[in-house]
C-alpha cells in the first residue's frame, strides 16, 4: 500500500538560499535552495516567477537523511507578530489548518479544460469561499490533448497544428514550448518533467521539460500515448491502430517492451511493469503479453468484444468495458481469464477509474459511480457492485472525455456531471459498505471536459531531498516545515524580489528588425538587437518573450534564441492586424526593460510598407 505523501499547496516566486542550516526544533536541519523550474540553476526570483524550492534535510549529528518523513509545509509573510515556528507547527497538526495570508502547501489542484477550450484551476480548499478559482486561461483553440506536468505545477497543450502551450497553474502565464512537431494528436508527461507527444503521422516524440525535442521515433501509424493515472508509476504506454505497442520508461526513454498485437489495436493496459493487455477491434478475445516473451500471446476469451481495457495500480485486475454500454468483464491477469461479469441496470458505463483497493464505473446515463472491492474479485464469487448515487441524471458525454479521476495517494476518487459543474468526491470505503459522496467541488468556469489532479507537495526526489514549484508575491517571507510526528518544526527564510529592487537593476532597450512586417496569420521571423543606456550590445543566448496584443485579449509566449548575426530570433504567428507589444520575462540581472518595444501586423504584406 503506498504511503500518503504530504500534499503541497501553489505560491508564487522564491529567492535565495537561506543562509546556512536552520536547526529543526526535533533533531533535523534544513536548508532552502531557490531553484530554476525549467534549468535547474540557482536563481533570484522576482515577485510572480515561478520556481521550484529544494528543501535538504539532514540528521545534525551524522548528516544522514531521515527516512520515511511526510514532510508538511506552507509559506508566510514574515511579520513581527507571526506566531513562533514551533507553535505554528504545532497548530497545524492540531488543526490541519494553515493560517490566513499564508500559502498551504498540502493538498491537491484540480485542473478543468473545459468544452470551449478554457482552463480552469480550482483549489478545493477554497470551495466554502465565494470562489475557489486561482488561475483560468482561454486557449486558442481546442487542443488535441492535455497533460498535467505536476513537477512543472503546469498543463500541457498538444495542438494538432504542431505547438505544444503550457500554461501555468500558479498563474495566468502561458508560454508555447514546442512548435512544427506534426500534427499532434496526444501527449503525456514523466514524474521528472519529460515531454512525450504522438503524433497523427507516426511519430513519437521525446522532448525536455523546455520543449527541445531530445528524439524523434516512427511507428507505422497514428500514436496513441497512455500515461497510468498512478503518479508514482514510471510506465508511458505508446501505440498504433495496426498493433505495435510499447512499453517505456517515461523518466529516461528506456525501452521495457516492444511488440506487435493483431489489428486494429483499440485499447492496451499495463500488467504491473511486465507485460500489456490489448483489445483488438470486433475480436472476442483479449491478449496479454510479458516483457519476458513478447511474441507469445496468451489468449483471454471474452465471448464478446470490448472496445476499453484497464488496469489496477498492482497489475493484478483489468476492467473491460465499452463506453455507452452496460457489459463489464473482471478479468483475473494471473490466472489469464474472466472471473467476473456485471451488468449495469438501466445505465451504461461512461468511464472508469481504480484506487489502491477499488475499481470505479462511472455512469451519466445511470446518474451513479458502481464501485467495486478488488479484494472480492475472485474466481467462483459473485460481483458485487455497490451504487453512489450522484443525484443527476445525464446523457454520456461525447468526445474524449476524462470526468472520473483518483486522487491517489488519497483513497478518493472524484466523478464529475459536466452539466451542474460538480466533482463528487467519493471515498474507496463506498466499494464495501453503501454511502454517498461526503463532499463536493464546484468546478467553475465552464462545462468540464477533461479533469486532472495535480499534488501540490513537496516531492522526495532524493534521500532527504524535496522539491515544489509555486510562485510568489513580492516581499520576505518564510517556509514552515513540520511533519505528522513532529520530527522538524522549523521556519526557512527566503526573499523576492518587487519593484523597488527592479528600479536598481541596469535598464535596457529592445529594439525590434522592422525589415520585413507581419502579416497576419503567417510565420513572422522576429529579430531583436538589446542596447543598453549607452547604446551598447547586451549579448543574451537566449531570451523568453512575452507578446501581447495592445487591441484585444489575445497574447503568447516565446522563446528568442541567438542567431549567427547576434540578433536574437523568434518566429510568431499574428491572429489580427494591429499592435502588439514585445515584453522580456527572463531578462538576467542586473538588466531591466525600459520599456516594451511595438511591433504591428497588417494584413497583407504590400500594406506593412
Amino acid at each position: 500500500m503506498r504511503a500518503a505523501r504530504a500534499i503541497l499547496a501553489p505560491v508564487a516566486a522564491l529567492a535565495m538560499l537561506a543562509a546556512g542550516p536552520v536547526r529543526a526544533q526535533a533533531s533535523l536541519t534544513a536548508e532552502l535552495a531557490l531553484l530554476d523550474p525549467l534549468t535547474g540553476r540557482a536563481t533570484d526570483p522576482d515577485a510572480g516567477d515561478k520556481l521550484r524550492l529544494r528543501i535538504s534535510l539532514r540528521e545534525p549529528a551524522t548528516g544522514a537523511a531521515p527516512r520515511g518523513l511526510l514532510l508538511r509545509a506552507w509559506a508566510r509573510p514574515v511579520a513581527a507578530d507571526n506566531p513562533g515556528c514551533a507553535r505554528a507547527a504545532q497548530n497545524f497538526r492540531s488543526t490541519r489548518r494553515t493560517p490566513l495570508g499564508s500559502v498551504d502547501m498540502n493538498g491537491v489542484l484540480v485542473s478543468v479544460l473545459n468544452r470551449d477550450a478554457s482552463l480552469s484551476v480550482i483549489d478545493p480548499k477554497l470551495n466554502l469561499y465565494s470562489s475557489n478559482l486561482i488561475a483560468a486561461h482561454v486557449l486558442d483553440d481546442m487542443p488535441a490533448a492535455i497533460a498535467a506536468d505536476r513537477r512543472g505545477m503546469r498543463m500541457l497543450a498538444a495542438h494538432a497544428d504542431g505547438r505544444i502551450e503550457a500554461a501555468d497553474v500558479a498563474g495566468p502565464g502561458r508560454t508555447v514550448i514546442a512548435r512544427g512537431l506534426g500534427p499532434l494528436r496526444a501527449i503525456a508527461v514523466a514524474p521528472n518533467g519529460r515531454i512525450w507527444a504522438g503524433t497523427q503521422d507516426g511519430a513519437l516524440i521525446a522532448l525536455s521539460p523546455a520543449g527541445e525535442v531530445l528524439e524523434r521515433t516512427a511507428l507505422p501509424g497514428a500514436v496513441t500515448l497512455i500515461r497510468p493515472d498512478d503518479p508514482e508509476s514510471p510506465l508511458l504506454l505508446a501505440f498504433t491502430d495496426s498493433g505495435r505497442a510499447r512499453m517505456i520508461d517515461a523518466s529516461d526513454g528506456r525501452a521495457i517492451m516492444e511488440t506487435r498485437f493483431p489489428a486494429p489495436l483499440l485499447s492496451l493496459a499495463p500488467v504491473g511493469q511486465v507485460g500489456l493487455i490489448a483489445l483488438q477491434g470486433g475480436a472476442g478475445v483479449a491478449q496479454i503479453r510479458y516483457a519476458d516473451a513478447p511474441d507469445r500471446a496468451v489468449p483471454v476469451a471474452l465471448g464478446t468484444p470490448f472496445a476499453r481495457v484497464a488496469t489496477d495500480p498492482a497489475g493484478r485486475i483489468a476492467v473491460l468495458w465499452s463506453p455507452g454500454d452496460a457489459l463489464v468483464a473482471l478479468v483475473d491477469l494471473a490466472l489469464g481469464r474472466v472471473v467476473q461479469q456485471l451488468s449495469l441496470d438501466k445505465a451504461t458505463v461512461s468511464e472508469m477509474t481504480f484506487t489502491d483497493n477499488a475499481a470505479y464505473l462511472l455512469s451519466h446515463d445511470g446518474g451513479y459511480v458502481g464501485a467495486l472491492d478488488l479484494a472480492t474479485v475472485a474466481l467462483g464469487r459473485t460481483a458485487v457492485m455497490r451504487q453512489v448515487n450522484l443525484g443527476f441524471q445525464g446523457p454520456a458525454p461525447d468526445g474524449d472525455t476524462r470526468l472520473i479521476v483518483p486522487l491517489l495517494p488519497a483513497p478518493q476518487v472524484m466523478a464529475v456531471t459536466p452539466e451542474n459543474q460538480t466533482g463528487w468526491l467519493i471515498e474507496e470505503l463506498a466499494s464495501s459498505v453503501e454511502m454517498p459522496p461526503m463532499d463536493s467541488v464546484r468546478l467553475r468556469g465552464g462545462i468540464p471536459a477533461r479533469v486532472h489532479i495535480l499534488d501540490r507537495s513537496f516531492d522526495e526526489v532524493a534521500p532527504g531531498v524535496f522539491e515544489a514549484a509555486w510562485a510568489f508575491g513580492a516581499g520576505d517571507w518564510e517556509l514552515v516545515l513540520t511533519s505528522d510526528l513532529g520530527d522538524i518544526s522549523t521556519c526557512v527564510p527566503f526573499h523576492v524580489r518587487g519593484a523597488v529592487e527592479r528600479a536598481e537593476l541596469r535598464p535596457v532597450r529592445l529594439i525590434p528588425d522592422m525589415g520585413s512586417a507581419a502579416v497576419v496569420g503567417r510565420d513572422y521571423d522576429l529579430r531583436l538587437r538589446i542596447l543598453d543606456a549607452d547604446g551598447a550590445p547586451v549579448a543574451l543566448d537566449r531570451l523568453a518573450l512575452l507578446v501581447p496584443s495592445m487591441i484585444s485579449g489575445w497574447s503568447t509566449r516565446v522563446t528568442a534564441s541567438k542567431g549567427a548575426d547576434g540578433t536574437l530570433r523568434a518566429t510568431l504567428r499574428l491572429p489580427h492586424a494591429g499592435p502588439f507589444a514585445i515584453q522580456p520575462l527572463d531578462l538576467p540581472p542586473p538588466y531591466s526593460l525600459r520599456s516594451a518595444s511595438i511591433i504591428t501586423a497588417v494584413e497583407d504584406e504590400g500594406a506593412g510598407r
